[in-house]
């Protein structure tokens, strides 16, 4: 998918207080989002240089693998095409920085326009340092146009903080709430470090360790397993009902794994990369109580009785029986805060937020990570009421009991990373609903 992208970056007083304006285009010239964001003090060729650092990851989270950047920056533009050396030293990593993201596209270009031809990602930056020195400045052609966070422009502003508690006070049972605007940082938790049972949301940090480990080439995503009979794993997916045994990619697995949540694939990953991996990873990101210590069929067997197994296909069809009878009981170690897959909200939020920002997670495999998430096919929880088109990378998880959903919701002012773990549920369907609910409330809010 081809982008175009109008940036500019602004600073009074070089430095002063600053701020970056972007425009993203689509490739028929269609614009899709309009995004300025204040960045503190900084010098007018910082700003310029963030304003297309953040444009690019912008252009990466929505998918894009060509771009075309136009910038009325002549310093930076011969810089980032080698006809000028960078001799700043407060420029050198942020121009490596560019190069890198750059680089990670399949084809990019990096032009010249007038100032005239972008006046908007100029207005935007403007706006971004006025909203937060609270300094009234002219409008330029952006500010022009109907803002919808104005009262005047429509109704009344949701208080979304309000919003989720009342949520979490009329549910029946617990809710975890997590809410972050990458634009401007602003964050919302509910219940935020209380540990929730992830259920198969604990595919994510098992796709991430994934996609890292076939980074750095320690596997590749092409290496191949046949599916037979002792690798299925009960309860969710597809794998467990064929009757041939198929041959099947790390990659198809892993598609399998989040977008259906297949728990024979997820297992078959598990084993490959391991639990161990899984969380030296997670503590190496600075996550704390977030872990991965079972994999689907443990769980399973767990909640079955039957934690010691024996973990054969026959014990498989029996585990599945028993719990499809299994009255629903809150106690045992699938629901425990410790030696259980559990995470917070606060953490799951972290987590997020290095899908989509500069982080210890190259651009690359950000872009691959997403690509999965994105074709996220159980849509019953956060994207439940949101309008048609509106895009979503994120992952599920259910158990009795247990309803969860946690993701990046992509807007025109930027991503919007969000998550709802309830648990003890006395009705399942209510917990889906509630967070169907959180879903529609931060749309509604931020759209």
């Amino acid at each position: 998918m081809k982008l175009r992208l109008f940036v500019d970056g602004a600073a009074r007083g070089n430095p002063g207080p600053a701020g970056v304006g972007m425009v993203v285009q689509d490739g028929r010239g269609k614009t899709i989002a309009e995004i300025g964001e204040f960045l503190g003090r900084a010098t007018n060729n910082v700003a310029e240089y963030r304003a297309l650092i953040r444009a690019l990851q912008e252009a990466r989270a929505r998918g894009a693998d060509e771009i075309e950047v136009r910038s009325d920056s002549d310093l930076l533009v011969r810089q980032i095409n080698g006809s000028y050396r960078v001799r700043s030293p407060h420029l050198a990593p942020l121009h490596h920085e560019a190069q890198e993201l750059l680089n990670a596209f399949r084809r990019w270009r990096v032009v010249f326009v007038p100032r005239s031809a972008n006046a908007t990602a100029d207005a935007l930056a403007n706006q971004a340092i006025d909203a937060a020195t609270k300094r009234p400045s002219n409008p330029g052609p952006a500010a022009t146009a109907q803002d919808p966070t104005r009262p005047e422009a429509g109704p009344k502003r949701i208080d979304l903080r309000a919003e989720l508690r009342r949520l979490a006070s009329e549910l029946d049972g617990q809710i975890g709430i997590g809410v972050k605007s990458t634009w401007d940082g602003t964050t919302i938790l509910v219940q935020p470090d209380r540990p929730f049972p992830t259920a198969s949301v604990f595919k994510i940090p098992v796709l991430i360790e994934l996609v890292l480990q076939a980074g750095e080439g320690r596997l590749s995503l092409d290496e191949t397993v046949k599916v037979t009979e002792d690798l299925k794993s009960p309860g969710s997916g597809v794998l467990k009902e064929l009757t041939s045994e198929p041959t099947l990619s790390l990659t198809d697995l892993a598609m399998l794994m989040i977008i259906i949540s297949d728990n024979s694939a997820t297992d078959i990953l598990v084993n490959r990369i391991g639990t161990q991996a899984i969380n030296r990873r997670l503590a190496s990101l600075g996550l704390e109580i977030t872990r991965v210590v079972m994999t689907c069929r443990h769980l399973l067997f767990e909640m079955a009785g039957r934690p010691a197994g024996p973990f054969t296909p026959e014990a498989r069809l029996e585990v599945e029986a028993i719990l499809k009878q299994r009255d629903r009981d809150f106690s045992g170690r699938t629901y425990a805060d410790t030696d259980n897959n559990v995470t917070t909200p606060r953490e799951m939020i972290g987590l997020l937020e290095m899908l989509v920002t500069d982080s210890p997670i190259p651009p690359r495999s950000r872009e691959d990570i997403l690509h999965f998430m994105r074709r996220q096919q159980i849509r019953d929880r956060l994207p439940l009421h949101l309008p048609p088109g509106t895009e979503m990378a994120h992952k599920t998880g259910s158990i009795t009991g247990v309803r969860n959903d946690a993701g990046i919701l992509f807007l025109p002012k930027g991503p919007v990373l969000l998550c709802a773990f309830a648990r003890d549920l006395a009705q399942d369907l209510a917990g889906s609903a509630a967070i169907a609910e959180v879903g529609r409330l931060v749309h509604e809010t931020y759209a």
